[in-house]
């Protein structure tokens, strides 16, 4: 599988069957991941992975903290839907609807997944020093593209959402990650199941619509 390739057949699985993934390909996939670029060669990345009874004792413990509908304090801040501009908040606006229109009486999928944290056999958070100018977030979104598409070569799906940083406490009080890091991206790491909303694909705009070149 090229880049191409895998940057087109990868999507983002909202549940995942009980298949564990091996120690031994997670541990690949990061070390192909800690070849991203980075600035200055900082490579302000850390890892952590919860698997096996780990995992299971961070999903339960995420519905009894999201099904009341506690409100999320990322160590990152998300903002409000309208403070990513005008494109950007069409485009959400719209994988909203396309989502919905797809699933139809099986919309609830949306909320369970997330409850659920798409029943991922392995979690991972991916850390920083709080400390960390803002290009280090440049450098933590290619480490997280990196582990992603690593990850669809060796035949493991993924998902990265807020979900899983909605609480960082949650990942700190199981991981034992100290509160000079910050919670900065988390993906969860498995084999798809045969529920609807995984052969859900969202929309791309228009190559014309994103790029510019001039000569």
């Amino acid at each position: 599988m090229n880049v191409s390739e895998a940057l087109r057949s990868r999507r983002s699985v909202r549940y995942f069957g009980k298949q564990e993934v091996p120690e031994e390909t997670l541990r690949s996939i990061v070390d192909d991941a800690i070849h991203a670029p980075s600035w200055c060669d900082a490579q302000p990345w850390k890892v952590y992975i919860a698997t096996g009874s780990r995992a299971l004792e961070i999903r339960e413990n995420h519905r009894g903290i999201a099904e009341p509908g506690l409100k999320g304090h990322s160590d990152l801040a998300a903002g409000h839907r309208e403070d990513w501009g005008e494109r950007a908040c069409a485009n959400m606006a719209r994988l909203g609807s396309e989502v919905m229109g797809f699933l139809g009486d099986d919309g609830n999928q949306i909320a369970d997944c997330q409850r659920d944290l798409f029943d991922a056999p392995a979690i991972v958070y991916l850390t920083m020093h709080k400390g960390t100018p803002d290009f280090g977030k440049l450098d933590m979104g290619g480490f997280a593209q990196s582990l992603m598409l690593s990850a669809r070569e060796h035949g493991v799906d993924s998902v990265i959402a807020y979900e899983f940083v909605r609480y960082p406490e949650e990942a700190r009080k199981f991981m034992g990650i100290p509160d000079d890091e910050a919670v900065v991206i988390g993906i969860g790491l498995g084999y798809a199941d045969e529920r609807k909303i995984n052969s859900f694909r969202s929309s791309r705009a228009p190559l014309d619509e994103v790029l510019i070149v001039k000569s």
